[in-house]
């Protein structure tokens, strides 16, 4: 079967899933909830490669890319139904849909899961394809800026943005210190489930103060799990956040910090977003030394601050800057990477977000294979972002 066929068929399968559900909910008869966005952008390199990648020729590496290049692309479609089945029953469906770059259509779930309410006062229990603790609520609090990028957290790929599992949200002193905690398989939604381990994360937060006068909201999580099959193997995150709301200015920011264990001979980096190509550059140019002899924990993270400035006219002026490093106590620290962007963001309607902004991402190692010449440059890019909601 061709890929084309596939992603018709896929298409097909979520349609009739997404119209039983559809079904199911309106014969409920309660309230039933339908909404969702998109997400697109241009985005314009003015790198003089434009989008590059390393390429290895002869035993050199060199940068490989068109001039100049630009496109449109929509990032994501979501599509949202919630029902109201009782006053202690709801459920919540999300599909997520993207073009892949072969230029098929991708269209997957990204929540569906049913909330019992009432059980415990103040508190929701949640079963299902769920976001995990430090998700949702790190990105509306603290970035306010999905239509622009992902999180710190999911940018660097720290962790899923949804799970499988079972969590329970909880609020007390009237909302002040909200928490919540889950237990989810650890693979991800768009992986299916190994048993290798399973995750346990949590994450408690403070709402102090007033929006309109001055709030503050630090938050504390952490995420751990461990592989069936071996004692030694983890992932271990602690992640803390701080959001700040006064006057005009929304001032907030994440660190995160993990340790992963990475088996011997491998190249000691975790996760990264380097161009097609970097990395194996990387791992070629190290000395055999610089490989690990044997299996160990790696210490990785970074943090990143965000700033947004409400102005007059429904203007907004935004900024954000990264910094991560995959290897935070390796002896061959050459691969850290630091990310900053800026734009202004004017939103005329409820339904309508538009954007114009700026970003470049740095690499700490620019010559990848000692050889006196760079072979990774900056990354600079012009974007203008749209958010069409419904």
């Amino acid at each position: 079967m061709t890929r084309g066929l596939e992603a018709m068929m896929r298409r097909i399968s979520w349609a009739i899933c997404l119209a039983g559900f559809l079904a199911f909910s309106l014969r409920a008869k309660e309230q039933v909830n339908i909404s969702g966005y998109i997400l697109a952008h241009y985005e314009q390199y003015l790198n003089e490669e434009g989008k590059y990648q390393v390429e290895e020729t002869g035993g050199d590496y060199q940068l490989e890319g068109r001039g100049g290049y630009g496109a449109f692309q929509i990032t994501r479609a979501y599509f949202t139904v919630k029902a109201d089945l009782s006053d202690k029953l709801k459920v919540r469906l999300t599909t997520n849909a993207y073009t892949d770059e072969d230029g098929l259509s991708q269209v997957f779930l990204k929540y569906a899961y049913v909330e019992i309410r009432q059980v415990i006062p103040a508190h929701k229990i949640r079963f299902g394809l769920q976001n995990p603790p430090w998700g949702e609520y790190i990105v509306r609090n603290y970035w306010r800026y999905r239509l622009v990028d992902k999180a710190f957290f999911d940018y660097w790929k720290f962790f899923s943005t949804a799970d499988f599992g079972l969590g329970i949200l909880g609020e007390l002193w009237e909302g002040k210190i909200n928490y919540q905690l889950a237990v989810l398989n650890g693979e991800g939604y768009k992986k299916i489930e190994q048993d290798r381990f399973k995750e346990y994360v949590g994450r408690i937060s403070l709402d102090l103060g007033e929006k309109d006068k001055f709030r503050i909201i630090p938050s504390l999580g952490y995420s751990s799990h461990r592989w069936n099959d071996s004692d030694k193997f983890k992932d271990e995150v602690l992640m803390a956040g701080l959001g700040m709301d006064f006057w005009r200015i929304h001032l907030a920011g994440e660190y995160l910090q993990g340790v992963y264990t990475l088996p011997a001979g491998e190249y000691p980096m975790v996760g990264g977003r380097f161009p097609e190509g970097a990395v194996s550059a990387l791992e070629a140019s190290s000395f055999p030394d610089r490989l690990l002899s044997e299996d160990k924990d790696i210490d990785y993270g970074g943090w990143a601050v965000y700033f947004n400035l409400s102005l007059p006219h429904q203007l907004n002026i935004f900024g954000r800057y990264d910094f991560y490093d995959p290897n935070l106590d390796s002896d061959y620290d050459n691969d850290a990477q630091e990310m900053w962007m800026a734009g202004i963001c004017w939103h005329p309607h409820p339904s309508l977000w538009l954007t114009l902004d700026y970003r470049q991402r740095n690499f700490q190692e620019l010559d990848l294979d000692g050889d006196g010449i760079d072979e990774l440059e900056p990354e600079q890019i012009i974007y203008t972002h749209w958010k069409i909601a419904y």
